[in-house]
């Protein structure tokens, strides 16, 4: 029963953070309780507050049964959020998720992979939606199609800008593709091309040309040149069993060369880019739960926040401590914690955003 369990957890896995989806049997669908949808804690995870609505022409609606996908930050507006949901489309809030507007299509419905803000003009915003990236310049009013992937099989699964560069933008795809465009998306070049699964590409902010190709199953890949070359992490990261297989990836925001790897393994953390690693010292034993939100204060990196999820059954952990204590907090809802986020410049602010699995 075991060994049946732990199989369906990491086909489950696969389907989740590939955005695929799939048709479950009546009987075999997951069974959890409570909204989906946006919350948000303004106490460090101690309480939850739901975020989930949209004023709208006839009257307000809530968005409890819209899955999260992803939620994206404007580099110059920390009250500016995109939420890029699973089925319906891209949202936005210009008011710390108080409330929600839809932009116009085509990008108000369907799968949203990942949204890119302009670092120097917010109104210009691409998103990527299946296999068409699509750009607008009026914060949303229009939409034009920039790149469209000609293979039908392929997913464009992240769009980037380089915060060193305003021009450059890198989108990356489920056959291992990594393009760039250095003319706000007319023209697109190959970087390089893989050949595996890349769930996103990042950058770190503090240094020019340091950027990070992030995998499904292969872990992590390097460049110090700005795509000319790069180097394959994943013979340090195997040292811990499991840390192939990603789950969420983050660049420290204010400190050169910090980055946190979550996997399947559970958390590392590296101080150099890379060439070293060291764990997390979570309170969950390597390998023993999903962890589907993680995140880090961008104000205090002893402050690390996590979801840890069994069988769809998921708790919050908290540290203030850098991992040496941790504390344990039930969360808002019973569905799939899927992202977790805090805030560019309020201390103690957390998003968490759930997905129902029964729709993946």
């Amino acid at each position: 029963m075991r060994k049946y369990l732990i199989s369906f957890s990491l086909v489950f896995a696969v389907l989740l953070f590939t955005g695929q989806s799939c048709v479950l049997g009546q009987d075999n669908k997951p069974k959890t309780t409570g909204p989906a949808g946006m919350f948000v804690s303004v106490d460090k995870g101690e309480t939850w507050k739901v975020i989930s609505s949209m004023p709208t022409v006839e009257g307000v609606k809530q968005l409890t049964s819209v899955n999260v996908y992803r939620v994206i930050e404007d580099p110059q507006d920390p009250k500016a959020l995109y939420w890029a949901s699973r089925a319906n489309g891209l949202f936005y809030s210009f008011d710390d998720g108080k409330s929600w507007q839809r932009p116009s299509a085509p990008v108000n419905s369907s799968f949203i992979y990942d949204v890119a803000i302009h670092p120097e003009d917010r109104c210009t915003i691409y998103t990527t939606k299946a296999r068409i990236v699509y750009k607008t310049e009026d914060c949303g009013r229009s939409w034009e199609e920039v790149y469209q992937e000609g293979r039908p099989a392929d997913i464009i699964t992240s769009v980037s800008f380089d915060p060193h560069d305003s021009h450059h933008i890198y989108l990356t795809e489920t056959n291992g593709d990594l393009l760039k465009s250095t003319d706000l998306g007319k023209t697109w070049s190959v970087v390089n091309r893989f050949g595996v699964y890349v769930r996103d590409v990042e950058f770190d902010p503090n240094k020019n040309d340091l950027m990070y190709v992030v995998t499904r199953e292969k872990g992590l890949r390097r460049s110090r040149d700005g795509g000319a070359t790069w180097e394959d992490l994943s013979e340090k990261l195997k040292v811990y069993p499991g840390s192939l297989t990603y789950r969420r990836f983050l660049v420290y925001p204010s400190n050169p060369d910090q980055i946190y790897w979550v996997s399947k393994y559970g958390v590392l953390m590296s101080r150099n880019a890379g060439d070293d690693w060291e764990p997390i010292n979570l309170v969950t034993p390597p390998g023993s739960v999903d962890i589907y939100g993680f995140t880090v204060s961008p104000l205090n990196d002893k402050e690390i926040y996590y979801t840890g999820s069994i069988d769809y059954k998921s708790t919050f952990y908290r540290s203030m401590d850098g991992g040496q204590t941790w504390e344990t907090r039930r969360l808002p809802s019973g569905q799939l914690p899927t992202e977790l986020r805090a805030h560019g410049e309020n201390d103690g602010w957390l998003y968490l955003g759930f997905t129902n699995p029964a729709s993946i």
